[in-house]
């Protein structure tokens, strides 16, 4: 019995050998997983957080003190040529240079950087987790920190980032802290680069007062590009130095910029729903919430695409050549004026008018005279039968294709087959 009572007894030794051997090999990565878990699910109960305390073997109480730091990273450079912003690639390559730089920063300070957690699946947001080593977290040493750490990331990585400091709490009250933090950051609006800490993650309501749309419009009609976005600039900085800005403001301030843009557009016979309607718009616009510089970058590209695309259908020549080339790509296709908006963003009536101004003809009968005229090759240098014909240039119905052809023509399309052969004999 007591041979067998050793050998459990060596057993059990090795057994938490092995445990402490491998808890050493995988600790940031149990700690990880750990606090990955904690912040970004449901909250967990105070028995739940015991439990996974104890079966991830780490040395926290419920009751130690950790402080949040959030930080938010840009996908895409502030200069951007011909709208097209240079997308950064977050990948698993640049988010492991990222925590290396922070474990870097943290590692001779006073307290400990726990983990560094992802919040989203762009790779865009995550939180830091400070751990308080005894001694009191206060702001002044965690704000230049911080400050320089933008400076490090902006030359080593070429990102732009922000950071926004939360106060210190208890481990079991840190999921709270964490989500407070995130929303009191989001109302938070500020350029890119720079460093916020909150004594409160209260949140304050603010009323929004528009700027002046009549100015902004003059601007506009006169095409004063600089004029508009400096105005617009200024209207943002104004706000933020009286402590008038936040997230709804800005939300309302877009949508007023947006309806003054679309509403001149319109004017102007431009279907600006669909001439912004791409990928570019969708990650500026979605991103433009996020702070002024964003905000202005989206406004530069609305302004940019709307004065350029006026600047090419004051020029009707310009308009009614692409239509044609449209045309002359499409004519076996059903094509019509609604079509043909899509591909030019203009009304289907400004483009009727247009382009009979240009070309003296209707734009439908210029489709049919294409159509007819490329038939009338396809009778005489080939001996496709005339059905087929009917469909290769866009005429399904072959009694619709006969009808039309001979009233362009005075002959039907075998007529007009024998003649042209009759000819040539």
């Amino acid at each position: 019995m007591k041979a067998i009572k050793r050998v459990k007894i060596t057993q059990q030794s090795e057994k938490a050998i092995q445990v402490g051997q491998y808890w050493q090999q995988n600790k940031q990565k149990l700690v990880d997983h750990f606090w990955s878990s904690y912040i970004r699910n449901q909250e967990w109960l105070k028995a739940e957080l015991e439990e996974q305390l104890l079966k991830n073997h780490l040395n926290y109480s419920i009751d130690d003190s950790f402080l949040p730091i959030l930080l938010n990273i840009f996908p895409y450079n502030i200069s951007f040529k011909e709208n097209s912003p240079a997308i950064l690639e977050i990948d698993e390559k640049l988010v492991s240079k990222l925590i290396a730089h922070l474990n870097s920063t943290f590692k001779d300070t006073t307290f400990t950087l726990e983990s560094v957690v992802g919040l989203d699946i762009n790779k865009e947001k995550y939180v830091l987790l400070l751990r308080n080593n005894g001694v009191h977290l206060e702001y002044p040493p965690l704000v230049p920190l911080c400050e320089n750490l933008i400076q490090t990331l902006k030359h080593d990585l070429l990102i732009d980032t922000q950071f926004s400091i939360g106060y210190s709490t208890t481990l079991v009250k840190i999921h709270t802290a964490v989500k407070q933090l995130q929303q009191k950051s989001e109302d938070t609006i500020d350029f890119r680069n720079t460093v916020h800490y909150f004594l409160s993650y209260e949140k304050k309501t603010y009323k929004y007062g528009e700027p002046n749309l009549a100015i902004l419009e003059k601007y506009l009609q006169n095409g004063n590009k600089q004029s508009f976005l400096n105005k617009c600039r200024q209207y943002l900085v104004h706000l933020k130095e009286k402590n008038n800005l936040n997230l709804s403001v800005l939300c309302n301030f877009r949508l007023d910029i947006t309806q003054l843009l679309f509403t001149y557009l319109k004017k102007k016979e431009v279907l600006a729903h669909k001439l912004f309607d791409g990928n570019t718009n969708n990650l500026l616009q979605t991103q433009s919430l996020r702070s002024i510089d964003d905000m202005m970058i989206y406004i530069t590209y609305l302004i940019d695409v709307s004065l350029h695309y006026l600047d090419f259908i004051y020029s009707q020549k310009s308009v009614v050549n692409t239509i044609c080339d449209y045309i002359d790509e499409h004519y076996q296709e059903n094509i019509t004026r609604d079509s043909i908006a899509k591909i030019v963003y203009l009304s289907p009536d400004y483009i009727a008018r247009i382009f009979k101004k240009e070309k003296g003809l209707s734009l439908v009968n210029y489709i049919i005279k294409k159509r007819v005229d490329i038939a009338k090759d396809l009778l005489i240098q080939t001996t496709l039968p005339v059905h087929i014909i009917s469909d290769k240039v866009g005429y399904g119905n072959y009694s619709y294709f006969t009808k039309l052809f001979k009233k362009e023509t005075n002959y039907t399309p075998y007529e007009y087959r024998r003649k042209e052969k009759a000819s040539t004999l």
